[in-house]
């Protein structure tokens, strides 16, 4: 009997710390899944940064999804769903590097076409030299002065006259190069300046963003990093509908730019997540954040594609002051830690239990 009654608690505990270690493998599993998805999606945007963005959204919103409770039928699901979703970047990307491949040739036979122009003209007109150099030397043969002098002037005369026809191809040779120039660095331009804009906001890219970074450490000019996330995002987008989503992100953007200055950077990350580069000390970069706080976050009216849809927005931010010697990953990954920290503390409910 004494022993069933000592045996009985060990049991219960053994199975109780069976029970703990099997939920710290299912968190440890679900967290290297969530940095697996997240993985993928940075090495997305490195790869392809003009076409990253959406792979970072919607493999950001699949990893979102996934805790420690989830069921095997949503897993397989959610594997599907990441799947397409890199089935369908990798059909953009080789799209866009096709692309970019045509720009790239339709550059070279431009050039080639013109270089072949040249070569045509200069062989035309190198077999009239060659022509008139032997009618110069026949005329050495000639005995009679006023032959001489006549094939002579005939020949200046031809001369002067290709000598022009050459000048004036090479003057059009060269403006249609020029033009043809011209108009490839307008394309250029234009496809670096589309690279540079956010394509749904209006806002600087994540491309620009990390640009505008790495220019300020090489000025060594003091500047602070804000990273802002919207508050349940995910949310609004399962309740109303990307489009909603979309919207509401559009919004904010235009809500976001009217607070700072226009020496300041305001870009969207990746998702709901948004930078912006203060070109001030922290102290000063804190107030412009706290004016954020109080105007841009708050109640939306969103189209939610068959109406309007009323929506609370809020946000976590993070803001880290260069050091002076960090580089543009190292104040990227402070300003992120900040952020999330804050995030942690809004999820906490009010009665402190998890």
């Amino acid at each position: 009997m004494s022993s069933i009654v000592h045996n009985g608690p060990l049991v219960i505990s053994l199975r109780k710390h069976m029970e703990v270690q099997s939920e710290e493998l299912a968190k440890a599993a679900v967290l290297a899944y969530k940095e697996t998805i997240r993985s993928i999606a940075e090495a997305g945007a490195l790869a392809m940064p003009h076409l990253g963005e959406g792979l970072r959204q919607e493999l950001g919103l699949l990893r979102e999804s996934l805790s420690v409770d989830i069921s095997p039928a949503k897993v397989s699901d959610l594997e599907q769903s990441i799947d397409c979703a890199l089935a369908k970047w990798g059909e953009s990307a080789a799209q866009f590097s096709r692309d970019k491949a045509k720009e790239i040739r339709e550059i070279v036979v431009a050039v080639a076409t013109t270089t072949g122009a040249l070569g045509e003209r200069d062989q035309r007109y190198s077999n009239r030299v060659n022509g008139l150099s032997t009618r110069l030397q026949s005329i050495a043969r000639l005995e009679d002065l006023s032959a001489v002098r006549r094939s002579v002037l005939e020949s200046a005369t031809e001369l002067k006259t290709f000598v022009k026809q050459m000048t004036e191809e090479g003057e059009r040779s060269l403006s249609l190069l020029r033009a043809e120039v011209a108009n490839y660095r307008v394309r250029l331009a234009q496809s670096e300046k589309r690279e540079a804009v956010d394509p749904l906001t209006g806002l600087a890219s994540r491309r620009e963003i990390e640009a505008q970074i790495e220019e300020r450490i090489s000025w060594k000019s003091g500047f602070c990093l804000a990273m802002i996330d919207l508050n349940g995002f995910k949310r609004i987008n399962d309740v109303h509908g990307h489009v909603a989503g979309d919207d509401l992100l559009k919004q904010f953007a235009v809500e976001l730019k009217a607070p700072v200055r226009v020496t300041d950077t305001v870009g969207r990350w990746g998702g709901d997540e948004f930078v912006i580069i203060v070109d001030a000390g922290l102290d000063e970069a804190q107030s412009r954040l706290d004016r954020i706080r109080q105007w841009v976050v708050g109640d939306y009216k969103v189209n939610a594609g068959t109406g309007t849809a009323s929506v609370a927005l809020s946000a976590s931010i993070g803001i880290a002051e260069w050091d002076g010697k960090e580089n543009a990953v190292e104040l990227l990954a402070r300003a992120d830690r900040l952020m999330y920290a804050e995030k942690r503390l809004v999820s906490i409910p009010r009665n402190g239990a998890a």
